[in-house]
């Protein structure tokens, strides 16, 4: 985890001093370090929260720390981000980290400021998985709720007031760093927000979001730091659909007789926008919750440059198309503004794509079906699809028909119907379906063929006789299979329940197991916890082991007896499948 170079460095870290140090105890402090670096001395230790990382004392460090705590702002900041109590008064200097102790509402703000503290360097420690970032949360409430208490604030200023400092903090300087602390906190967890989108981690960058939208009470920074995390996502995604559109507009030949490389500018546009723009829609719109205006102004721009390659294919005369990647761009930007003018687009394309459709496809026909009206074997119109109102006219299937039966489709014809008959406008295209339904014909016809020439040999005497034993061997291991199937079968019942409480012990074993750490890890740094819910939970943990390995233990010859089966099946199996082939 990134720690801030602020806490790694921070002036009271680098002096060893407490957070409640006087002007005097200050310089006392630096001149002491001195000495101790001259003898070498002068490492990190215990005291230092070496968690925080490795830190340095050499005259340079010493001097900036003592700068920083002459800045009024800066000595605020320093305070904030450091313990008011010593850490570990048994290994640490007693000169340097000596406090007057300060009774009352004072002491009970320091201590828990203190607390906070310790959580939120908990918290830099921990991992970016579910647990880790659930620390994050909660030391940055706990964080939220001290600086949010007048009596620690006010505690600060008479901190001020009894350090003899030149010149003191004023209460405006208090206030401006008030409006910031909570976002100072989480700047670690900020930035490792960053890292993650960089490093394309998408499921931790949403999990870090997730955490800063449940912090979203405790003031506006959470919001900022969401856009702060996106933003470059965001920005990169839409710098992506902006060159795409400008590329392929550029690259447009508005004039009548350029149709046939505008279609090539509009195909290449079009792949662009699938292989990169659709990805990267969809890393965005993973990382942004349901909706986010950022995730819906994403969905908006995409939409628009889609509707910018629909809008180029009119110059490609391909209105069909146009009226199809519209009508895709319009779903896309659903509940944006960009709908109105993705709808107006639509409309202007919509009665060109109809003509096109209707005529745009039809070829001459050299000469007319033969139609058999009343005859039961001939050739003959089935269906009506694409509808067009204006020339009354449809598009039929011609089928070659036995017994009334359409066996399969010959050609594809634009029609109008006449009395008695049928007003040929052109032939068109067959279509998928009916070239699927000619080709599986065909394999048929084929496969009769093949059957009668087979026959054929057999019956002059030249066939194949597969080996008896071959299908001896098949028919043996098919009963082996049918048989331990049964028997897994008749086992799955009983074994049903006990792996299904197994499965319900571990998964409470582990959250319980979870939770324990965790109060583990807060009470060897001092941390006060429940320790009758400590117990509760370890009992907890021990009866559910308990209850855990018993089941185990009764059902293990039922257990080992399903596992020996399933090894035993997949082998029949393997050994069947061999044989086939």
């Amino acid at each position: 985890m990134f720690v801030p170079d602020g806490l790694k460095t921070n002036a009271y870290r680098v002096l060893r001093l407490s957070a409640n140090a006087t002007l005097s105890e200050i310089h006392r402090a630096a001149d002491s370090l001195r000495r101790t670096a001259k003898l070498g001395l002068a490492g990190t230790n215990e005291a230092d929260n070496p968690l925080l990382g490795e830190v340095t004392r050499l005259e340079a460090d010493i001097r900036r720390a003592i700068g920083r705590l002459a800045n009024p702002l800066q000595r605020l900041n320093d305070r904030l981000f450091w313990f008011h109590r010593p850490r570990h008064p048994r290994n640490a200097d007693s000169t340097a980290l000596a406090t007057e102790a300060i009774p009352g509402p004072p002491d009970r703000a320091a201590r828990c400021h203190d607390e906070a503290l310790t959580r939120l360097f908990v918290a830099f420690e921990a991992g970016l998985d579910d647990a880790g970032v659930e620390l994050w949360v909660q030391a940055l409430r706990a964080w939220h709720i001290v600086v949010s208490e007048d009596d620690y604030w006010a505690f600060v200023l008479a901190l001020e007031e009894r350090g003899g400092f030149e010149p003191v903090a004023l209460p405006s300087d208090v206030d401006a760093l008030r409006d910031d602390v909570v976002r100072l906190a989480a700047d670690g967890l900020i930035v490792a927000g960053r890292d993650a989108l960089a490093r394309s981690e998408t499921s931790t960058v949403r999990r870090i979001l997730a955490a800063l939208r449940a912090l979203a009470d405790t003031g506006p920074w959470a919001e900022a730091a969401q856009e702060d995390i996106a933003s470059p996502a965001v920005e990169r995604y839409r710098a992506l659909c902006r060159a795409v559109c400008e590329e392929c507009g550029s690259k447009i030949a508005y004039n009548q007789d350029a149709a046939e490389p505008n279609k090539g500018v509009c195909d290449a546009a079009l792949k662009r926008f699938r292989s990169e723009i659709e990805p990267a829609l969809h890393g965005v719109t993973q990382i942004l919750p349901l909706g986010d205006e950022a995730a819906q102004q994403s969905r908006e721009e995409a939409a628009l440059c889609l509707a910018s390659i629909a809008t180029a294919y009119t110059w490609a005369d391909d209105f069909t198309a146009s009226e199809e990647l519209h009508e895709e761009a319009l779903r896309l930007a659903k509940d944006t503004l960009g709908a109105i003018r993705i709808e107006h687009g639509l409309a202007e394309v919509r009665d060109l794509a109809r003509k096109q459709r209707v005529f745009g496809a039809l070829k001459p026909i050299s000469s007319l079906p033969s139609l058999a009206h009343e005859s039961d074997f001939g050739f003959r119109l089935y269906g009506k699809s694409d509808y067009d109102p204006e020339t009354q006219s449809y598009a039929t299937t011609c089928y070659f028909v036995l017994l009334f039966i359409p066996v399969f489709p010959i050609a594809r014809y634009r029609v109008i119907d006449t009395e008695g008959g049928y007003r040929f406008l052109g032939k068109l295209p067959l279509r998928k379906g009916d070239r699927w339904h000619l080709g599986i014909v065909a394999a048929a016809i084929a496969t009769v063929v093949l059957i009668g020439i087979i026959n054929s040999s057999r019956n002059t005497g030249s066939s194949y006789t597969p080996s008896p034993s071959s299908g001896y061997n098949l028919a043996s291991l098919k009963a082996r299979i049918d048989i331990s199937r049964s028997k897994l079968e008749n086992l799955e019942p009983q074994l049903q329940p006990v792996r299904e409480e197994l499965t319900t012990l571990e998964a409470r074993m582990g959250a319980l197991a979870s939770e324990l750490k965790s109060l583990d890890r807060l009470r060897n740094l001092w941390i006060q916890i429940d320790i009758d819910d400590y117990n509760a939970k370890e009992e907890t943990r021990k009866g559910l082991l308990s209850r855990y390995r018993a089941l185990k233990a009764s059902n293990s010859s039922t257990l080992q007896l399903y596992e020996n089966l399933v090894d035993e099946h997949n082998a029949l199996v393997a050994q069947y499948n061999a044989l086939l082939r």
